[in-house]
């Protein structure tokens, strides 16, 4: 129990024991409390409190009570009291606060988790709010590497287990205890090395982790971090191999295609966005929100992605990546699986029917009124995939079947060559060998013809051949050989 009181004698005088510990706050001695204890001690004793500031585990900061004995109630006149309180107090704050934890990186990490992932980042001169996508990847990538929340036992020692950096051995040291006040570069450049063997995930990390730090530097208040630079910057990164694999086939584009169009009965969701992925090479996220028409909720505004217009034959798009509005003029084949989905599902007892009221072209069949994610066509891919000898399969264990039937069930495991994302890839190559590639650069909205070139697009290596390097053509006169004889 907590009170404030005047204190005086009277008033001490007056406080009685309880079954519960006591404390009361002077209102006229600052700092000055008095603890009246229970039973069976049934002690009064003088104390001087006051409060410091302590981080939470999430960054964020409290402030806690601290208190020190001066001396039993009446052993010493209470004027006598507060001078012992007021000369001694400031010294009592700093031997306090220098025994409590300071703030390690992983305190900064854990703020910026739950406070740096909710608001804006800074493209040109211009603050954008973080997507929702970006904010959860930040959070996995930050849990992961840097406060190891992961049940990956090979990575955890790789980011924990001794480790010799530049001739110099260093003990069992983990990056998101070091203290705030300590961290270095050369804290980051161990920990961005220990993960050499994953250099892509390594480079991501880094630049996630430098993220955060530049957001506690500039916060103006509660900032962690007190240095002026941030200790991940001007770090080398790895080399990444750029993964610009595609379907170099074009017959087999082309099978994939018209079994789509001609079989879209079957699976009229999965085979309709899997053509048109084919036809428009569009982000997967892009396509996940489509809607039919525009929508006139604002809820269901913020959650789409794009509509059609089948007058003009156009999508209306949201680029996810810049924020842009596009415009995207469809192919016939593109028309004719959308128009073919909107009439199935409107008929009975089609596969495409349970989504007769949704406003989205790709609904989720547990819930039509969402559309659908990563996770949604996961298993159809990979079978899909594994029919045109795009994954591979290996059988894992044969099952009996349950509930007494007879028979046996085979389980595999199945291995994607290509994903989703690489159907991106081979439409811009396609696109960009029969265009060019400024072409396929403007046409998939790239800010950079270098962007497209070192992600996206393949060059036809036989084209790039040539027979002879200087032709001189049949109207350039060929010189005469001068011999011996004509000189």
């Amino acid at each position: 129990m907590k009170k404030s009181i005047k204190f005086t004698k009277q008033n001490l005088e007056k406080i009685q024991h309880t079954d519960k510990l006591q404390k009361y706050y002077s209102t006229n001695y600052p700092s000055l409390c008095l603890f009246v204890q229970p039973e069976p001690s049934l002690n009064k004793s003088y104390y001087a409190h006051w409060s410091v500031i302590r981080y939470r585990k999430d960054g964020t900061q409290k402030r806690q009570g601290r208190y020190k004995l001066i001396c039993r109630y009446g052993s010493k006149p209470i004027e006598t009291v507060n001078k012992i309180v007021t000369s001694g107090i400031d010294k009592w704050k700093i031997e306090k606060s220098s025994a409590s934890k300071p703030a390690t990186v992983e305190t900064l990490v854990k703020a910026f988790i739950k406070d740096g992932t909710s608001g804006f980042r800074v493209k040109g001169k211009t603050k954008i709010k973080y997507k929702n996508t970006t904010a959860d990847g930040y959070e996995s990538n930050l849990k992961m590497y840097v406060l190891l929340q992961t049940q990956k036992q090979k990575l955890i020692s790789m980011l924990t287990d001794p480790f010799r950096y530049a001739g110099d051995t260093y003990s069992k040291v983990t990056l998101k205890d070091i203290p705030l006040k300590d961290v270095t570069k050369r804290d980051i450049e161990i920990w961005h090395t220990r993960m050499k063997d994953i250099p892509i995930a390594a480079n991501r990390a880094l630049a996630i982790l430098s993220v955060a730090f530049e957001w506690d530097m500039n916060r103006l208040t509660n900032r962690l971090f007190q240095k002026d630079s941030n200790p991940c910057l001007r770090i080398s990164k790895y080399q990444e191999n750029k993964d610009k694999r595609f379907i170099d086939s074009i017959e087999k584009v082309l099978e994939m295609r018209n079994y789509c169009i001609n079989e879209q009965w079957r699976d009229p969701h999965f085979l309709t966005y899997y053509c048109l992925d084919l036809e428009c090479g569009e982000r997967l996220e892009d396509l996940f929100g489509l809607a039919w028409n525009q929508p006139l909720r604002a809820a269901d505004m913020e959650e789409c992605t794009g509509w059609f217009s089948f007058r003009t034959q156009q999508l209306f798009l949201k680029d996810s990546k810049n924020r842009k509005p596009a415009t995207i003029d469809l192919t016939e084949e593109s028309v004719q699986v959308l128009q073919k989905l909107q009439s199935m599902k409107s008929e009975e007892n089609t596969k495409a029917s349970f989504a007769a009221s949704s406003i989205w072209v790709f609904p989720r069949p547990t819930d039509p009124t969402k559309h659908i994610n990563n996770n949604s066509y996961r298993c159809k891919l990979r079978d899909f995939h594994f029919k045109f000898g795009l994954a591979t399969r290996e059988l894992v264990k044969v099952n009996k079947l349950k509930n007494g039937k007879n028979g046996k069930r085979k389980v595999y495991k199945y291995t994607n060559i290509l994903s989703l994302k690489h159907i991106r890839k081979t439409f811009v190559t396609w696109y960009g060998r029969e265009h060019g590639e400024e072409a396929a650069s403007h046409r998939m909205r790239h800010s950079t013809l270098q962007v497209t070139r070192e992600h996206y697009f393949n060059a036809d290596k036989e084209k790039l051949k040539v027979k002879h390097m200087y032709s001189t053509g049949d109207n350039v006169v060929q010189l005469k050989k001068v011999g011996k004889d004509e000189q």
